[in-house]
């Protein structure tokens, strides 16, 4: 887990990063340890929630996408355990939210949106939601669905309540959760702006709920008054019954009561909003304060320079000498120098002379041992002949020969010797 975070710090666009992110949770996702996935995908969010406007935030979604793509198109171990895809969708509306902060960001979260359509990662629902989180148009994909959408919520408006669960104090947040616009639950780096989207997400929140009022317990708040004028006009009614009524109210009044709730809900986030503007503004003139410092200190410096140059024009003659001074200084100082860089080049030039020197050396060397060698090879060639000679001589050599009583080549000798010889 150490190393995850690790790489979480040090998270960016770049693949390399990316991956080293989603290759953690894929490993988890392989051992299908359900309770380290949820530390992770809450250390993701944690992390995307934290990070400032300027950092790359949109790397949260390539992890995301990453995971995503390995689960549902990649190795067959990740399909039977798919831990991150529920884990992540829970977070992926206010991801978006987050993210979209440039136009730039908006672009590439629009084309992962895309692609997740595409494949049919998600549903059509599910991506039509992260896009109005967004914040731009929807294409035409989604628009259709969008249309579909309207028409469901208003069918199931028309219903009747009996077979709908209202929310409880509890549930009601989950409610709200999945109808109300995930950008006003995102949360912001800025604790001024974290505070309003709370506000406008508590207004949001009211509005709706007095429309759920209206529209489900109409026959509660306006037809039961004009049939039921006393208690015996109840009585007397046996067509609806009084268990049936004693829900509706029930229900009405658990959704004032959270309603109410929200209410007095903004009243602490009033007041959240007033330290945390306080609490900017300490900070403004904290960093002011500093500026301040920092400019005193240049006013210091500024000050010293004027007294420098006073002192300068009262004292003229001092510094003229030490100015003096100071050139000779510096001539005596590039003399000095200049002398050292005479001396090493003196002293490279005789290295490379010397280094000539050893050359040809060496190559007069070989020179004499290759001549020596050419004239006791051409020795050798010209013995050569000399002893072919001596060989021709030996052959042209007269001998007597007692048969024929005369001089003979000792070569014919020989031959007629053969001659007898096979005779």
């Amino acid at each position: 887990m150490d190393e995850f975070l690790a790489d979480l710090r040090e998270l960016d666009e770049t693949q390399e990063r990316v991956e080293a992110v989603s290759d953690g949770m894929l490993r988890v996702q392989r051992l299908g340890d359900t309770l380290k996935a949820q530390e992770m995908i809450e250390s993701w969010i944690q992390a995307l929630r934290a990070s400032g406007f300027q950092s790359e935030r949109v790397a949260f979604l390539y992890v995301a996408n990453h995971v995503l793509q390995k689960t549902l198109f990649g190795d067959l171990e990740a399909q039977k355990t798919p831990v991150f895809v529920e884990l992540l969708s829970q977070h992926l509306e206010e991801a978006v939210a987050l993210v979209c902060n440039s136009p730039m960001d908006r672009q590439n979260v629009t084309r992962l949106l895309e692609l997740w359509h595409e494949k049919k990662v998600f549903t059509d629902t599910k991506v039509l939601k992260m896009w109005r989180c967004t914040g731009e148009e929807l294409p035409e994909f989604l628009k259709d669905v969008d249309r579909d959408t309207e028409i469901k919520q208003g069918e199931n408006m028309d219903k009747d309540i009996d077979k709908e669960e209202l929310p409880s104090n509890e549930d009601a947040g989950t409610e709200l959760h999945h109808v109300l616009p995930m950008k006003l639950n995102s949360h912001s780096a800025n604790p001024v702006l974290d505070v309003l989207k709370k506000i406008d997400h508590h207004k949001t929140a009211v509005r709706f709920l007095d429309q759920k009022i209206r529209q489900r317990h109409q026959f509660l708040m306006q037809d039961s008054v004009m049939r039921y004028q006393t208690a015996a006009d109840l009585v007397a009614d046996r067509a609806t019954a009084s268990s049936q009524i004693k829900a509706r109210a029930e229900d009405c009044l658990r959704l004032v009561k959270v309603r109410n709730k929200l209410i007095h809900e903004m009243a602490d986030l009033k007041t959240q909003l007033s330290e945390a503007i306080a609490n900017m503004i300490d900070y403004e003139e904290e960093a002011a304060t500093k500026i301040e410092q920092k400019l005193e200190q240049c006013d210091e410096i500024d000050l010293g320079l004027m007294d420098l140059t006073d002192h300068q024009k009262k004292f003229s003659e001092e510094w003229s000498q030490a100015r003096f001074v100071s050139m000779e200084r510096r001539k005596q100082r590039e003399k000095i120098q200049r002398q050292k860089d005479e001396e090493i080049a003196r002293l490279h030039h005789e290295a490379i002379a010397e280094s000539a020197m050893h050359a040809m050396n060496l190559e007069a060397d070989i020179n004499f041992n290759s001549t020596s060698e050419l004239q006791s090879l051409s020795k050798e060639f010209k013995d050569r002949p000399q002893e072919k000679d001596a060989k021709v001589d030996n052959e042209n050599e007269l001998v007597w020969n007692p048969i024929r009583k005369e001089l003979v080549p000792l070569r014919s000798l020989n031959v007629d010797w053969e001659d007898w010889r096979d005779h």
